[in-house]
């Protein structure tokens, strides 16, 4: 890989990592559902300035639902129900998992060996970070955490069904059209479950609210994406990959170093086996034609 290439990536670690307490900055100010639904706006305002990609609208809309609306607000909602960032930043890698029996259970996949063994290692994670008396997390923002990862999951299987099926949708514009469906059902549940007088301000509090808004939107949601995007261009995915197992080390960093979070031995084992379960699926990725010619 090229040097610029590695800068590149690493670069989108760094802001990936840090999107997490950026969430958690932002909602001291916002309410979670508002927050996340402002996160999309500000990429959606461009599909007024970009056509529309050239995918079925039917796909697009699931891709804006499963991958924008349930990951991102389920993921607002668990920061907010007192889930740590560092915490929710490895649940939120529990997607390769998820994506994995997703494909198996609509049979566009064959559970293998180190398959098993993943989910082995996720479910003792997981049972190491739910059952530490000495740090508990809230069994709602647990819940939250997970189906944001299923979330996740889900708009990868249209992500690929897209790739297979031959659609080449500029980057920019997809990205920007596909943000419009979110935007638009977590400004609705918003509305319905969140109280407005939350979205007033004091003087001169505006500001660190819309920097996190800014931050989500145009930097980790649009910026990081291209990016990422770009390295795929240029390699495989499975040299790509795994730069995102990098993303947790760095939340979790920002969580214990900077906002003062604090992980038990228990926690941080269960940690280590969770990032043991995703790295053990990256090592053989899914078989892609398999899928696509079953989503037909």
């Amino acid at each position: 890989m090229r040097i610029s290439h590695l800068l590149l990536a690493l670069l989108c670690v760094l802001v990936w990592g840090g999107s997490f307490a950026v969430i958690q900055w932002g909602l001291h100010d916002l309410p979670p559902l508002a927050f996340a639904s402002l996160r999309f706006a500000t990429v959606a305002v461009l599909a007024l300035l970009l056509p529309r990609p050239a995918v079925p609208i039917r796909l697009l809309l699931m891709y804006g639902f499963t991958w924008g609306a349930v990951q991102f607000g389920a993921l607002f909602l668990a920061i907010y129900a007192g889930m740590p960032t560092g915490l929710s930043s490895v649940l939120a890698q529990s997607q390769v998992l998820f994506t994995l029996l997703l494909a198996t259970l609509f049979g566009f996949e064959r559970l293998r060996l180190q398959h098993l063994l993943g989910m082995a290692l996720a479910c003792g994670g997981l049972t190491c970070i739910v059952t530490d008396s000495a740090y508990p997390v809230p069994i709602l923002a647990l819940l939250c955490s997970l189906i944001g990862a299923l979330g996740w999951a889900a708009g990868n299987l249209v992500v690929r069904h897209l790739q297979m099926s031959g659609h080449r949708p500029d980057s920019t514009a997809f990205i920007a059209w596909a943000s419009i469906l979110p935007t638009l059902c977590l400004a609705l549940a918003s509305l319905l479950w969140e109280p407005h007088q939350t979205l007033t301000f004091e003087q001169g509090q505006w500001l660190p609210a819309l920097l996190a808004i800014l931050y989500q939107g145009i930097v980790a949601l649009l910026l990081g994406t291209l990016a990422w995007n770009r390295l795929l261009r240029h390699y495989p995915a499975s040299r790509v990959a795994p730069f995102s197992l990098l993303v947790p080390v760095v939340g979790l960093s920002i969580g214990v170093g900077m906002l003062g979070e604090s992980l038990s031995l228990l926690q941080f084992s269960g940690c280590l086996l969770l990032l043991g379960a995703v790295l053990v699926n990256l090592l053989q990725p899914l078989r892609p034609p398999r899928l696509a010619q079953q989503l037909h």
